[in-house]
């Protein structure tokens, strides 16, 4: 990979325990090598991320130590919010990236990319968007800090495992017309290329001269999205 490059990445599903970002450190080592211009990590960095210090474990101050490293050698890291992070403003995670956002826009030579998470494009998964109305809100989050860090992590871990089979069917079979129909309606936004996270199955649709791709799961293959900043061409590369 050349240097000046912009990366992409999704859903590398970190577990909480010691030892499991060693990967993801080791990875953020190569990238750091290759001299990227910018880092977008599109959601779901970790298997989940609820940003208080209840869920604040030797994992998760290794990878953001790493991140914020990153950063501070001329990186620009940002974090595109999934489904399993939860709290991210106003926390430590803003301390260590550039920026966290729902979505953002990557103006590349002659293409202009919107890289989003995509987990709210299917209205079929009527738990997780249930989950997300109740689990995403101001109130979620003063009640979070009243629970004892025990029964907090249980809860946590239970939901999580119910939502499991959920997740895993809805992925199962990919929704390419919703897909399609949220790249039509982006590209009368002057989007050309729409990079989603979440559905874990690497995946190009071109859909009325635009186009859709899903970036495969990183803790599963590896694989990065390169993006050329001055042809705004890209590639997936194992860095």
């Amino acid at each position: 990979m050349k240097s000046g490059q912009i990366v992409v990445i999704g859903d590398s599903h970190i577990g909480l325990t010691d030892g499991s970002e060693r990967p993801v450190i080791a990875w953020l080592d190569r990238l750091a090598a290759t001299r990227p211009a910018a880092l977008y990590l599109n959601g779901d960095i970790f298997h989940y991320l609820i940003a208080d210090h209840k869920f604040y474990t030797p994992a998760v101050v290794a990878v953001f130590a790493r991140m914020k490293a990153l950063r501070d050698e001329g990186v620009a890291v940002h974090y595109v919010e999934g489904n399993r992070d939860f709290f991210l403003d106003g926390s430590f995670v803003e301390e260590a990236v550039t920026d966290i956002g729902l979505e953002y826009a990557v103006h590349a030579g002659k293409r202009q990319y919107l890289i989003v998470h995509g987990d709210m494009i299917n209205d079929r998964d009527l738990p997780y968007r249930f989950w997300r109305k109740v689990s995403k809100n101001a109130l979620s989050r003063f009640a979070l800090r009243l629970i004892p860090k025990g029964i907090a992590r249980r809860f946590v871990d239970s939901v999580e495992k119910r939502l499991a089979g959920s997740n895993f069917r809805h992925k199962s079979r990919l929704p390419l017309e919703l897909m399609e129909a949220y790249g039509r309606k982006r590209w009368a936004e002057g989007f050309n290329v729409v990079v989603f996270g979440h559905f874990h199955h690497k995946t190009e649709l071109e859909v009325n001269g635009g186009r859709v791709t899903v970036l495969p799961a990183w803790y599963e293959s590896g694989e990065a999205m390169v993006i050329d900043p001055n042809s705004g061409d890209y590639s997936f590369e194992i860095i």
